[in-house]
């Protein structure tokens, strides 16, 4: 039986509860507060925790980013989905019934593109690749770790700066992942609403294309 982790008198930060960041990095918000915060968490930069929680915790790069932003909104760093510089950003997740890899070549194929990207022309996830969509979004590839993130920029021709789009994946048991689309530097809480309801749309469209949850029970 798995060990369960007990979700403290924090019972959510930045909009994650204590049960869920408890479920993926084995320490509810309590716990990740008392450690940060002994560690000296409030002198040291983002880029720092970060890599404090890698080093010493091995938390994937997604929870990574979690812990650190929740931790920053706990010390009134930082508000609730806004950064210092009084950008916005949203995030969408969802859990498919097939293992991150498929998702992964969903994602790339002319198929998966067409539902989530829709470029004008066919796009090969590179770093320095470019790319314009259908409704006008142009943007280009800046990091990626094949079968696992994206790191992109993405403008509308109508924005004066481009925002950064990450994209992330990982696998949750055998034939199940999740993916997150997580959008930074949104300049308004109206275009933050409008992202997080694309994104969430997508991610329901990319599981039409994948095996249903009733499936994956069959032997």
């Amino acid at each position: 039986m798995a060990k369960t982790v007990p979700t403290g008198v924090i019972e959510k930060l930045n909009k994650v509860s204590a049960e869920s960041v408890a479920k993926h990095t084995g320490k509810n918000w309590d716990q990740w507060v008392k450690i940060l915060d002994t560690q000296g968490a409030t002198h040291m930069t983002r880029k720092e925790i970060v890599a404090f929680l890698a080093k010493k915790y091995k938390c994937k790069p997604w929870w990574q980013q979690i812990v650190t932003s929740a931790y920053e909104v706990h010390i009134g760093r930082k508000i609730e989905g806004r950064n210092d510089k009084g950008e916005y950003m949203t995030a969408a997740s969802r859990t498919f019934y097939t293992s991150a890899d498929k998702l992964w070549d969903l994602l790339e194929s002319s198929q998966g593109q067409a539902v989530w990207l829709k470029p004008l022309s066919p796009f090969k996830f590179k770093p320095k690749n470019v790319f314009e969509t259908e409704d006008g979004v142009f943007g280009e590839i800046r990091t990626m770790k094949e079968g696992v993130r994206l790191r992109m920029t993405w403008q509308d021709t109508d924005w004066h700066k481009a925002t950064i789009l990450q994209v992330y994946l990982g696998d949750r048991g055998e034939d199940k992942s999740f993916l997150v689309f997580n959008h930074e530097k949104i300049k308004d809480a109206r275009t933050k609403t409008a992202l997080k309801e694309r994104w969430l749309q997508i991610l329901a469209e990319l599981a039409e294309l994948t095996p249903p949850r009733k499936a994956q029970k069959k032997k």
